[in-house]
């Protein structure tokens, strides 16, 4: 007898069987082949060109897992979890003929049992039908990923395969709604929330309806079968619940760990002052912490983007607890040194903002010293006394840029302004600019009108003083910084009273004592005014309107000189007024212009003058364009002959 290739030739089948013994084997075929007569052997079968050489097929032999005793697997199977127990069965037939069968429930029943608090397995599934429910989160419908677990009707569906498979219950049969025989979930699909049913097992129940005999008898015993479904759902919602609860708490117990380890390297890196002073809560909440420990290499990873928080959260601190304490006491030195002058103290044309202050290096200094510095009573007394030095360069360089504001359109300097009998006070220079008599200003939005200096009374940073920049080399303009503008209509009105506006001043202006009526106001109203009334006029009703038409269509007309000791009688009748005041016993200061409720404060609680005391040109002087008998006077042709007088209402820009 002749065998094959070997010895012998043993197949493994990779059928599983007990041989009585409780040992697991396998069924190994030996394949004989007849005594060799001594005949040739056959000649070999020639395959054709076009055929493809077949794939050698490689069987796969079973592990030594099979090769243990059946009570042991059972056993190990015993101790899995479910879901592990689950794809298992799932590896290789071998498993799953295992696993699979009615005799190995007793092993799915113990690893249910492992999971505390689940409900036993329903009558209405099987063991692996029931961990495929609860455990293995895939849609029973496409085998998409599916968290929601509908327990009454036993199935898992994504957000599409529910409006697929399931039916509302308007459209479900009534012997099913009537008799309450077909479980249902409560749900929300598609905003309408109500009871859905398994198309799948409403069909399946309708054929089992029709086939039965006993009608009421299968009503019956589907209503029991209902109650149990109903019941045994609730208590696994219950169990789902508590499991969430408990699973959210092991997560964020797990975040408190890694906070924790967190803000402890931290507080090794130096930053336990800013964890202290701002609580643990604002950098738990200032990114999303993954609910897993921190390793070596993730903290190493993040190491930069928290050097950069906490970075942040330092210069916060030093703000607050360090800084702004100096910033006060710098405010209320520097209060002190403009509002009472001693005799030493010089006097200054203008003294910058305490924001502006608190930037020079000289302060700065002071104010960014290292925290535990001893500052003393007054830690600025001696930079106080190189102050002078500091703000003449100041001024200089604020000069500067506030001429460059003034930008006086080329056509209206022309050379006709002598031919209207009119001659200017001469040629000045660029330097010289800001006493033009069109050199005014407005502050943001607002309508008060100033000239240079008073504008930068009336003004106040727009940046804080709690910003780094050096005011010594300011990298914004002063519209940014200031918020100080160029009334563009100036020139304009300037022109329109016959001076060139590069040349003429304030003084040229008063000696021209033009009037003139504005031609962008409502028709049947004719107002007419002085060159200041006219600034003012323009500031108020016509800021809102674009400057283009100016060049199109002028705003302004020159009225007849014959006309003007009738106005000025007119003009007499109005009161002097002033929205904004400065103290005369404080040093000029950026920013303290004061409206006259606070002006009068200031000189009562400041420097002791109140009451009938308080007098103009002694203790304050007003400010701004609107200290003028600026009311425009109503013009009206009346039979052939003006008249002026006061208006009767506010004016109207078109």
């Amino acid at each position: 007898m002749v065998q094959t290739r070997s010895t012998a030739k043993r197949v493994n089948l990779g059928q599983v069987g007990d041989g009585g013994n409780g040992i697991l084997t396998t069924q190994d075929d030996t394949i004989e082949l007849p005594a060799d007569d001594g005949a040739p052997p056959p000649a070999k079968k020639r395959r054709r060109e076009d055929e493809q050489t077949p794939k050698k097929s490689r069987r796969r032999k079973s592990g030594d897992i099979f090769q243990l005793n059946l009570d042991v697997l059972y056993v190990i199977f015993a101790s899995m979890h479910p879901l592990d127990l689950l794809n298992l069965a799932r590896t290789c037939k071998s498993f799953r003929g295992i696993l699979m069968t009615k005799s190995s429930a007793f092993v799915w029943k113990a690893a249910l049992r492992q999971v505390n608090g689940l409900p036993d397995c329903p009558d209405d599934l099987s063991e692996p039908g029931y961990t495929n429910l609860v455990f293995y989160a895939r849609c029973h419908g496409c085998g998409k990923y599916a968290s929601m677990i509908l327990w009454r009707i036993r199935r898992r569906y994504c957000p599409d395969c529910r409006t697929k498979c399931l039916c509302c219950i308007s459209s479900c049969p009534k012997i099913i709604i009537i008799n309450s025989i077909l479980a249902a979930e409560a749900i929300t699909i598609q905003k309408e929330c109500t009871a859905w049913f398994d198309k799948e097992q409403v069909d399946s129940l309708m054929q089992e309806y029709e086939r039965s005999s006993d009608k009421e008898q299968f009503l019956r015993d589907k209503q029991k079968k209902h109650n149990a479904i109903y019941q045994h759902a609730n208590g696994c919602e219950s169990w789902q619940r508590r499991i969430t609860s408990e699973r959210k708490g092991e997560l964020n117990a797990c975040r408190e760990e890694r906070i924790k380890s967190i803000l402890e390297r931290l507080k090794r890196l130096g930053y336990e002052r800013e964890i202290s002073y701002f609580g643990p809560d604002r950098f738990r909440e200032s990114r999303k912490m993954p609910p897993k420990l921190l390793t070596d290499e993730e903290w190493a990873r993040m190491l930069p983007e928290w050097l950069k928080t906490m970075d942040h959260h330092q210069q916060m601190r030093l703000d607050t607890v360090v800084y702004t304490p100096r910033r006060r006491s710098l405010a209320s030195e520097y209060d002190n040194y403009v509002r009472h002058r001693s005799p030493d103290t010089p006097i200054f044309g203008l003294l910058p903002h305490v924001a502006d202050l608190a930037r020079f290096p000289l302060f700065r200094d002071i104010i960014k010293a290292p925290e535990g510095t001893p500052m003393g009573e007054k830690p600025f007394a001696s930079s106080f006394a190189q102050l002078p030095v500091l703000a003449e360069e100041w001024r200089k360089r604020l000069d500067d840029e506030v001429a460059e504001l003034v930008s006086i359109p080329p056509h209206l300097s022309s050379q006709d302004a002598t031919s209207r009998q009119v001659v200017a006070s001469g040629s000045i220079t660029i330097e010289n600019q800001l006493h033009l008599a069109c050199a005014l200003f407005h502050f943001g939005s607002y309508a008060l009108l100033a000239p240079h200096p008073e504008v930068f009374l009336v003004s106040r940073p727009l940046q804080s003083c709690y910003r780094d920049e050096d005011v010594s080399s300011p990298t914004g303009s002063i519209r940014e910084r200031l918020g100080i503008g160029f009334f563009q209509e100036a020139p304009y009105i300037v022109h329109a009273c016959g001076l060139d506006p590069s040349v003429a001043t304030s003084d040229d202006m008063d000696r021209r004592n033009a009037r003139l009526r504005c031609l962008a106001c409502v028709k049947p109203i004719i107002f007419v005014m002085d060159w200041r009334g006219a600034m003012i006029h323009a500031s108020v009703f016509h800021r809102l309107s674009k400057l283009t038409p100016l060049l199109e269509s002028p705003r302004w007309k020159l009225v007849s000189d014959e006309y003007i000791d009738m106005i000025q009688v007119v003009e007499q009748s109005f009161e002097k007024k002033s929205s904004r005041r400065r103290c005369l016993l404080c040093q000029p200061r950026v920013g303290d212009a004061s409206n006259t409720e606070e002006n009068i404060y200031h000189l009562l609680h400041c420097h002791g003058v109140g009451g009938r005391d308080i007098k103009e040109g002694v203790h304050y002087v007003p400010l701004g364009m609107d200290y003028v008998r600026s009311n425009p006077v109503e013009m009206v042709e009346e039979g052939g002959q003006v008249i002026f007088r006061k208006p009767g209402y506010v004016p109207l820009s078109t």
